[in-house]
């Protein structure tokens, strides 16, 4: 819809100063292409970092302190918002303040802090776990629109919490404009910098349990006799891991599990050009945007087809169940392998991560945020 009028908008940027992951990133990316909008209306963005002070010239930038997130949510924001007297506010990661009477559009990335089949384990901290099972059923209660990034949380919001399907709606995320081909020149000296001489696959997310890494050590040991590849891991720290050393030593890999740790992004997309193929085993997604960029990437794709998986990848990636080590290994040897297979994989990657855009996502959120300030 086009708004009658110019409207105030604020946006609740906290998610902005989380250490990594995807809600970082999507937010990050959302919000540079909604202030990119030609749309007369005007934006303020609350900050909790002050390093983030001046990334958004296009906005007015607000940093407000606050000694924990419960009270930068719930008494820093709200009180400033009273004194703004915004017409719409974007709450981009999960819950809304307390006490907010000003129309809001609410953001939801999964609903792992509760129970699901999918991954009956808790995945965050305790302290995390409890804020957001307090927070988010009044949240969604409170909020004017629901904002998801897949269908599959959609129906997760549904399905968990019984708030109606007419206040949701899926704004996808995209790979950014990072990743992309580069020129085998500039990704060699990144391999080069981490040793990498001989060909691998690749994974990159964080080492929490649902990310499945351990089935991946596992499916690359049974697969590596037949393999003269690494396999290269770079990972931020998961809240509660799953060790997979007694898979390296069972399978006496030592030498071929590379584990790298948090990279540069820089380096991160000339890893995706340089890889085999990426493969992402994860048990439970709210969408899972490591696929997605390694195909923008021009990087084969071995997914799991768990949960949200599925409308990541399309028919463009080599699927299996996260339970199926076996078919994993398989799929290692085939995209080694099968030159033919690889190439495919590259060509349906690049066609599918073109089908996302975080242009047409602002578009989206914009029309949220006018119609929840009507």
């Amino acid at each position: 819809m086009i708004a009658s009028r110019p409207l105030h908008i604020a946006i609740s940027a906290r998610a902005l100063s989380l250490p990594f992951g995807g809600v970082r990133e999507y937010v990050g990316a959302l919000l540079r292409e909604l202030l990119a909008l030609d749309t007369p209306h005007r934006f303020t963005i609350y900050y909790s970092d002050p390093a983030l002070v001046g990334s958004h010239p296009r906005a007015t930038e607000v940093v407000l302190r606050a000694p924990h997130k419960f009270f930068w949510d719930h008494t820093a924001l709200p009180l400033r918002l009273r004194n703004d007297r915004p017409d719409v506010v974007w709450f981009p990661h999960n819950v809304i303040s307390l006490g907010c009477r000003i129309p809001a559009v609410l953001t939801i990335y999964d609903l792992l802090y509760f129970r699901v089949p999918e991954f009956p384990q808790r995945e965050y901290t305790w302290p995390d776990t409890l804020y957001m099972r307090a927070f988010i059923p009044p949240s969604l209660r409170k909020a004017r629109s629901i904002a998801t990034i897949s269908q599959w949380t959609a129906n997760d919001i549904v399905r968990l919490t019984g708030t109606p399907p007419v206040k949701i709606h899926v704004i996808y995320p995209a790979a950014g404009p990072s990743y992309r081909p580069i020129a085998a020149a500039d990704s060699l000296v990144v391999r080069a910098k981490y040793g990498l001489a001989r060909p691998f696959f690749f994974y990159a997310g964080i080492l929490s349990a649902r990310k499945n890494v351990r089935l991946l050590v596992e499916a690359f040991g049974q697969a590596s006799n037949d393999l003269p590849h690494d396999l290269v891991i770079t990972a931020g720290r998961g809240y509660i891991e799953t060790p997979y050393d007694d898979v390296i030593a069972r399978y006496g890999i030592e030498g071929r599990v590379r584990r790298l740790g948090l990279v540069p992004k820089e380096d991160l997309v000339a890893l995706y050009n340089q890889a085999e193929a990426f493969v992402f085993p994860s048990r439970y997604e709210g969408f899972g945007i490591p696929p997605l960029e390694a195909m923008a990437c021009g990087c084969p794709v071995i997914c799991s087809n768990a949960t949200s998986l599925p409308e990541v990848v399309g028919d463009a990636a080599l699927t299996f169940s996260p339970d199926d080590v076996g078919t994993l290994a398989r799929h290692l040897r085939a995209v080694a392998g099968d030159q033919t297979l690889r190439e495919r994989l590259v060509q349906a990657g690049l066609a599918q991560a073109q089908q996302f855009s975080y242009a047409h996502a602002a578009w989206q959120l914009r029309d949220l945020l006018e119609s929840a300030a009507g």
